[in-house]
């Protein structure tokens, strides 16, 4: 199961336009010795399970497209990026490739990903029938185009037990003042209870989920412009009450670990966590009592991965058009539920009409979170990026959060007690370093 709270950019590849698909060059026929036309479709969906669902969608497109032939190749997460980098460098990357954002984005700045496919099949859907927030995060950086299809989504927010909250009468909360003060409530560690679960350590977990209370409050790493903005009073602000809120989870420096078991083993009435959290929640039993709010300073802000289908460039016009033909089958309602329930609370829709079809909200691994439904929708149309800013997608922010700037920046303040101020210095230098 695809459980990385965030993805590493690519291995830096060639800078030149690239031939691919199916190990083809561009000038070869698209179609084969039993005139066909041969792509693959390259994912990472090991596990035998979702290699079937994967299978049957294939097996759906292929007798309504008996002229086109969809091998599937599954590629574990581990190994994703490197072979995405080798096979798009010799000119031999799947036709179809299931990225992150933030693989997509590393993809286009190589050359590898056909940015004029990708808008055709998007526009033929229509951008209307998407959510706002999983197009908006993924515009190339001109914002001419996108790095590729949106195809599905997980996103992340402030979980709520609302049982335990009703045991103190307190209401959930909707704004920075209210979570703080449900923090204060509940804060024992003496009794091992705390008033909220949040990641402290070094790491891009922290800067994730930091990132949503900055972006509600109007702070960004860069303007519209490409110009450094992490010293800004916006983001000093935040960082003031990520600290001020971190005095009420657990102590030290915290991971991903530390918040699940705090949340789900009922130490914390509130957590910071994606929605991979859902089957936890369940299997703990308290699924009914759980609802999703979000940082709420000046705007409501959701951090998300939008999962997106490229097609490769430098095709020949056959194979190009059928793997559009192939991505623009995967936005088909009844097909992208398939893709869904593959990962039933974890993954959540991109596309609007989806949320309401009942192959989607009636199955049985879901309906523990249907009373959701329109929390989770919000918290993904409401989808906000550091470096993605007056509709253009930064790749450089890849390089700010490999090198961990801003989680440094957090841990120091949060638990070593730097400075606030001379740590937004520091962080702002090493950014503009990196822009050099």
């Amino acid at each position: 199961m695809k459980r990385r709270l965030i993805s590493a950019l690519l291995i830096t590849a060639m800078a030149t336009t690239m031939v691919a698909g199916c190990g083809k060059k561009s000038g070869e026929s698209g179609k084969s010795g039993d005139g066909k036309v041969h792509i693959q479709f390259m994912h990472m969906q090991v596990e035998q399970e979702r290699q079937d669902a994967v299978s049957g969608i294939i097996d759906k497109f292929q007798k309504a497209n008996p002229d086109i032939v969809v091998e599937s190749v599954p590629v574990n997460e581990d190994d994703y990026d490197s072979k995405i980098a080798t096979q798009g460098g010799n000119g031999e990357l799947a036709a179809v490739v299931e990225y992150s954002q933030d693989q997509a984005k590393t993809s286009v700045a190589n050359q590898f990903t056909d940015v004029d496919a990708v808008k055709e099949v998007v526009d033929a859907k229509g951008e209307d029938a998407f959510y706002e927030g999983a197009l908006k995060v993924t515009k190339t950086e001109d914002g001419s185009s996108y790095v590729g299809v949106p195809v599905s989504s997980w996103v992340q927010g402030i979980w709520v037990n609302e049982a335990m909250l009703a045991e103190k009468n307190l209401s959930v909360p909707t704004t920075w003042e209210e979570v703080l003060a449900v923090a204060e409530a509940f804060h024992d560690p003496g009794n091992q209870m705390y008033g909220i679960a949040l990641p402290t350590s070094d790491s891009a977990f922290t800067e994730q989920v930091f990132s949503q209370f900055a972006l509600s409050n109007g702070a960004n790493v860069f303007d519209g412009n490409k110009g450094v903005t992490v010293d800004t009073p916006e983001m000093k602000e935040a960082l003031e009450y990520y600290k001020s809120l971190a005095a009420f989870s657990m102590p030290g420096s915290t991971e991903v670990a530390d918040v699940n078991d705090a949340f789900v083993g009922k130490h914390a009435p509130m957590a910071m966590y994606s929605t991979y959290i859902l089957g936890n929640v369940k299997d703990a039993g308290f699924a009914d009592d759980l609802t999703l709010v979000l940082p709420n300073r000046k705007t409501e802000a959701a951090y998300g991965c939008i999962t997106v289908l490229g097609i490769a460039a430098g095709m020949d016009e056959e194979r190009t058009e059928a793997a559009k033909k192939f991505v623009s089958f995967m936005l088909e309602d009844e097909n992208n539920v398939d893709w869904l329930n593959m990962a039933p609370g974890g993954v959540q829709p991109v596309i609007k009409s989806v949320d309401e079809m009942p192959e989607y909200t009636d199955l049985e691994a879901r309906k523990a979170y249907v009373h959701m439904k329109e929390e989770i929708g919000n918290a993904v149309a409401n989808l906000q990026l550091f470096g993605a800013v007056d509709g253009k997608n930064f790749t450089e922010m890849g390089d700010v959060t490999n090198t961990g700037v801003i989680s440094k920046m957090v841990n120091n303040v949060v638990v070593q007690n730097a400075d606030v101020a001379a740590e937004l210095s520091t962080a702002q230098a090493a950014v503009e370093k990196l822009m050099k």
